[in-house]
């Protein structure tokens, strides 16, 4: 979510738990959201809930998570609730997964009779606990939620408990975003970080240990996660650009000759973005970094890397006769040597970056990272002999 000092608008609370016997319950903590607080309470047996009339009533719940909630409250009682076909998992798990995919605060609370079997469950999980829960994936859900999830779980006997445990989080919560707010304001931080969430952004304003070499790992993620459609159009050859038709083979030829100059081009500002602008992004010895210059460099070395995608499928949109068309195919796999030393450098560099992350409590001693790009040059042997085929075919030698 990108951070826009001055946007009015209510925090928004979803509420997730079983309705029917929770019904009093997530009514009281409707009013304490709603009437005490004055926040926006969102709880899906409410005609105050949004939803779209075109899809089901689980992609409906999943979807106000994904763009509505600022905050998730989930509660856990004696019901695991209505079973999806999304790998067995009920709404109110999916809500759960969502929520945590999509990074808001999760305030958790679970029924204290649950927590009191939960151990007996675990030394006995075939055993019957009906008069308690309706199934026992109630249990395997709540052992996820401390023990594999590792939340913070509160015990609840009503909705007082829930209601006071919230009253001091809530309160926590706001200080920690004035205090964010404050150290933006005061830091003067910039529209490139702002526009960043998560990690990115968290790095950034905090600057933890080693923050400089995090945020670039951190930035390279984030921006590559977003070429994953784009690698699968590259693997099944799908391109929307328009068709150009070439008949005439000098022309084919050029083009192709063209186009590798224009990828040799790209590929030569590889070199300086890593080895030379990255070094003075992340600053001398004992000198912070830029965090500007950092981001702006894992953006130019993802948009390089997004370029070598496009050029590769580019060849696609060439409409050539038969003859041709080895050429554009060996002319096309020219990037994937460049592809697999960018991937490679960037995993090098994770590797050595979480080594170096896991040893931080552990030695006094000088931790060092190294990162130096060496591209292989695309081998065009193929290229070449594809195009002697053509030049003797028409006569051209």
């Amino acid at each position: 979510m990108k951070y826009t000092s001055g946007y009015a608008r209510k925090p928004a609370i979803f509420v997730s738990s079983t309705c029917y016997d929770l019904k009093q319950i997530r009514q009281d903590i409707r009013d304490f959201i709603e009437n005490d607080l004055g926040y926006e309470a969102i709880l899906s047996e409410f005609d105050t809930f949004p939803t779209n009339p075109s899809i089901n009533t689980t992609d409906n719940c999943l979807r106000v998570v994904e763009e509505r909630a600022d905050i998730f409250v989930l509660i856990v009682g004696g019901r695991y609730g209505y079973i999806t076909n999304h790998a067995d998992k009920s709404i109110t798990n999916l809500e759960y997964l969502r929520a945590k995919s999509k990074g808001v605060p999760i305030y958790v609370f679970v029924d204290q009779t649950i927590i009191n079997l939960l151990s007996v469950w675990e030394k006995n999980p075939e055993g019957d606990f009906s008069n308690i829960v309706d199934s026992s994936k109630v249990f395997s859900f709540v052992k996820e939620l401390r023990s594999i999830d590792s939340n913070w779980v509160h015990e609840f006997r009503n909705a007082n408990d829930i209601i006071s445990c919230l009253r001091l989080q809530f309160a926590y919560l706001v200080n920690d975003s004035v205090l964010l707010r404050r150290h933006i304001v005061k830091e003067g931080v910039s529209s490139k970080i702002l526009k960043y969430s998560g990690q990115v952004f968290q790095i950034a304003i905090e600057k933890p240990e080693l923050w400089e070499y995090r945020l670039f790992a951190a930035a390279l993620k984030d921006n590559l996660e977003k070429l994953d459609d784009l690698r699968y159009d590259v693997k099944y050859g799908i391109s929307f650009n328009r068709v150009i038709s070439i008949d005439n083979p000098q022309e084919v030829i050029l083009s192709v000759q063209t186009k590798m100059e224009e990828l040799r081009c790209k590929i030569d500002l590889l070199n300086p973005m890593i080895n030379i602008a990255l070094v003075e992004a992340f600053g001398e010895p004992g000198q912070p970094g830029d965090a500007e210059y950092i981001i702006y460099v894992a953006e130019k070395i993802i948009d390089i890397y997004k370029y070598i995608h496009e050029w590769s499928l580019s060849f696609n949109s060439f409409l050539v006769p038969e003859e041709f068309r080895g050429l554009l195919h060996a002319a096309s796999r020219l990037s994937e040597t460049v592809i697999q030393d960018i991937e490679s450098f960037i995993k090098d560099y994770n590797d050595g970056l979480e080594h170096l992350v896991l040893g931080l409590e552990d030695s006094t001693e000088k931790r060092t990272i190294e990162f130096k790009l060496d591209l292989r040059s695309p081998n065009i042997a193929l290229v070449e002999e594809e195009s002697k085929k053509i030049m003797n075919l028409y006569g051209l030698a």
